[in-house]
C-alpha cells in the first residue's frame, strides 16, 4: 500500500546484511502505529519517554507477533525502531507500517525538512571512532540543540505577541545572553569532539619517557635503553583512553647540546625543536623526570613553551630508584611510577587520572552543544545579542542556516 500522507518510514541504516537495522518512523500516525504493532516484553513503564529503550515484538502485517526489536520514543514524537538486520525483518516491518497508511521513503524525502543542525551533527556522528564520542553526537542528531534553538524561538515570539515591557523584554534577552554562554561553553568542547586530544610526555633524557608511553598505550610502541637520547624525533601513536581518542607524542630528551659533536648536536637540536613544537600543541603533557633530576624539575618546566591551555601533571619516573634524602623532595609530586614494572600500582593511578581528565575534556550528554564552527559562531553571535529581534534572527540562522 502506498501514501502520501505526512507519516513516514525510513530505513536509517544501510542495506546489507548487517547485524542491526533501524527504521526511522515520524509524523502523526507514528504513535498509532506503535499502539497497534508493538507489543512490549514489559509493562512495568507504560508511558512512552523520549530516550527510553523499550524491548519487545513488533507484530507483523496478519497480527502475529514476529520480530523481537527495541523500539526508543524521540524526542520530536517520531520512534527508531532497532531490529534484525536482515532483509527479511525490515520489510516485514516496514510492510506492517504501509497497512496502516505511513508511506516508506528515500533517504532524500526523509531528510527533506531536516533541521542543518541535525544533518551537520549527522556528518559529525559519522566521523565518531568510540561510543563516547557517538553518544554525544547522537544527542545532536536527536535534537538536542534543535530543540534548545526551537525553545527559544518560541520564548521570542511569544513576547512579541503579549507585547512585553521593555523592561520585561529587557529580562527575556538576558535569559537567552546567559543561557547561549552555557551552550558557548559546551561548544568549546563540542567543535573538537572528533579530534584526537594530544598528549605529550617531556622530559630530561633518559628519564623513561618511552617506557612510560609503551605503557600508557599497551604494548612497545616506542625503544627502550638506558643510553640518553634514544628517542631523536617526535614518535606518535593514536589510541584510546576512557572511550576518548588520543594522539600520545613520545618526545626528544631535552638537554644541553654543547657537548656533542657538531653533526649529532645538529641531529639532536631537531629532536628537541620537533618536541618543542609537540608540547605548544599539547591538550595534556606529561613533564618525566626520575630521582636524580629532582632537583632540576622547576627549572625545566619553566624553559618549556607551554600554552595557557595545557594541563600539566608532573610524573616521577624510576621511584624505586628514590634515596632517603630525595623522598622529602618528591612531596609535591603526586605520581610516581616503575614504568619497566608492568603491574607497577603508579601506573595504574596515572592512567585513572589521564582518564579523569580526558573525559572531562568532552561536552555534557544529554545537553545542547554546537559541534562545528558554525553553529559555535553563531552561538557565540547569540550571546552579544542587543535585541530580541537580532536574537531572533540568529536562532533562526543556526536553526535552519539561512541569514533571516
Amino acid at each position: 500500500m502506498t501514501s502520501n500522507c505526512d507519516t513516514l518510514a525510513t530505513r536509517l541504516t544501510g542495506v546489507g546484511r548487517s547485524a542491526v537495522a533501524v527504521i526511522g518512523l515520524r509524523g502523526p500516525l507514528a504513535a498509532q502505529c506503535v499502539n497497534d504493532c508493538f507489543v512490549p516484553a514489559s509493562n512495568a513503564h507504560p508511558q512512552m519517554l523520549a530516550g527510553q529503550v523499550r524491548y519487545g515484538t513488533w507484530k507483523s502485517s496478519d497480527g502475529v507477533p514476529g520480530e523481537s526489536i527495541v523500539l526508543t520514543p524521540m524526542s520530536d514524537g517520531g520512534f527508531e525502531i532497532h531490529g534484525h538486520g536482515g532483509e527479511a525483518a525490515v520489510s516485514a516491518i516496514l510492510a506492517s507500517l504501509n497497512d496502516r497508511g505511513v508511506a516508506t521513503v528515500d533517504d532524500s524525502r526523509w531528510r527533506q525538512n531536516e533541521s542543518i543542525i541535525v544533518a551537520e551533527a549527522e556528518r559529525v556522528l559519522q566521523r565518531c571512532v568510540t561510543g563516547q564520542q557517538a553518544a554525544i553526537a547522537l544527542d545532536q542528531t536527536r535534537g538536542a540543540l534543535r530543540q534548545w534553538c526551537e525553545h527559544w524561538i518560541n520564548c521570542l515570539e511569544s513576547a512579541n505577541f503579549s507585547n512585553e515591557s521593555p523592561t520585561q523584554q529587557t529580562a527575556l534577552l538576558d535569559q537567552l545572553c546567559q543561557a547561549a554562554q552555557t551552550v558557548c561553553s559546551h561548544g568549546e568542547k563540542g567543535v573538537r569532539l572528533i579530534e584526537p586530544r594530544r598528549l605529550v610526555l617531556a622530559g630530561p633524557p633518559n628519564v623513561g619517557k618511552s617506557s612510560l608511553m609503551n605503557q600508557i598505550v599497551g604494548f612497545r610502541r616506542s625503544i627502550t635503553h638506558d643510553a640518553a637520547g634514544t628517542t631523536r624525533d617526535v614518535l606518535q601513536c593514536d589510541t584510546v583512553i576512557a572511550g576518548v581518542p588520543v594522539r600520545l607524542s613520545d618526545t626528544a630528551g631535552i638537554r644541553e647540546t654543547a657537548h656533542l659533536t657538531e653533526s649529532g648536536a645538529s641531529i639532536e637540536r631537531e629532536g628537541i625543536r620537533r618536541a618543542s613544537l609537540a608540547i605548544e600543541t599539547a591538550d595534556l603533557l606529561l613533564i618525566v623526570c626520575q630521582p636524580s633530576t629532582l632537583d632540576q624539575r622547576a627549572r625545566f618546566r619553566s624553559e618549556l613553551p607551554i600554552s595557557d591551555r595545557t594541563h600539566v601533571l608532573e610524573v616521577l619516573n624510576k621511584a624505586d630508584l628514590l634515596t632517603g634524602n630525595e623522598t622529602s623532595a618528591t612531596a609535591p609530586i603526586e605520581h610516581q611510577t616503575i614504568a619497566s614494572d608492568d603491574d607497577n600500582p603508579g601506573v595504574a593511578k596515572l592512567m585513572e587520572t589521564l582518564a579523569r581528565h580526558l573525559l572531562s575534556t568532552l561536552p555534557p550528554r544529554h545537553s545542547p552543544v554546537p559541534i562545528c564552527q558554525r553553529q559555535q559562531d553563531l552561538a557565540r553571535r547569540l550571546c552579544r545579542a542587543n535585541s530580541l529581534e537580532a536574537a531572533d534572527a540568529t536562532l533562526k540562522q543556526l536553526l535552519t542556516g539561512v541569514a533571516q
